[in-house]
């Protein structure tokens, strides 16, 4: 297994929309419809003061919501003779300059792949899919007005889950290996990313991170060290 720093990302999720408009014939070709919800949390903490004097962490979260409508028989070949971080949706990942992490573009692929393959979707000329991705950033993305909302949210452990995060390494699994994810009990599969604690402990990548933000102490489940 190799390793590498990991990119803040804290979530992305992918589904299918099971949606059909009148005007779906008009295509010459079968498109991919995309509509991502990116959510960018700023790193940065701040403090907001009330009416008595009591201050607060806050945190400022960018919302940016954009559809792409992509060339279906461009992704599928870009799938098969490239790496997938070569596909049309990094370009969309890039375009709302969300920080691509090869994770990120499997969900997204896998998400097109199994919508393909679907029965339903077969004579159907746009799918269409709704993508969620939740990220923490260094600094605020520099987005047009109108293309994005801000709104200041209570910080509560959030500054103890992002830098339990910020501890966290990317690991690509490069050959089979026998433990288990010790959260969802579930293996590792060869060529995907997982990521690694401190204390060399692996993890499904949604899993490590659903278990931090749901802890109020941000520790290891394998072994209780300390993150953050």
């Amino acid at each position: 297994m190799s390793s590498a720093p990991i990119c803040y990302l804290t979530s992305c999720k992918a589904w299918d929309v099971d949606l059909q408009c009148p005007e779906d014939h008009l295509w010459p070709s079968k498109i991919l419809g995309i509509n991502v919800k990116a959510t960018f949390i700023a790193s940065q903490k701040t403090e907001r003061e009330d009416e008595e004097g009591k201050k607060s962490g806050m945190a400022r979260i960018i919302v940016q919501q954009e559809s792409h409508k992509l060339r279906l028989e461009q992704l599928l070949n870009d799938v098969v003779t490239k790496d997938w971080n070569d596909t049309n949706i990094y370009d969309v990942l890039d375009s709302m300059q969300i920080p691509i992490g090869r994770s990120t573009v499997d969900e997204i692929v896998g998400c097109a792949l199994g919508m393909v393959a679907k029965e339903s979707y077969k004579n159907r000329k746009v799918l269409r899919m709704r993508v969620e991705i939740e990220v923490l950033v260094d600094e605020q993305p520099n987005l047009a007005e109108g293309d994005a909302y801000c709104i200041d949210a209570e910080a509560d452990d959030f500054w103890e889950t992002a830098e339990a995060f910020r501890k966290l390494r990317k690991v690509v699994v490069e050959e089979p290996v026998e433990n288990l994810c010790s959260i969802c009990l579930v293996g590792f599969l060869e060529g995907s990313e997982i990521s690694a604690t401190p204390c060399s402990h692996v993890f499904h990548d949604r899993c490590i991170r659903a278990w931090l933000k749901k802890c109020s102490k941000k520790f290891c489940p394998n072994c209780v060290t300390i993150l953050a």
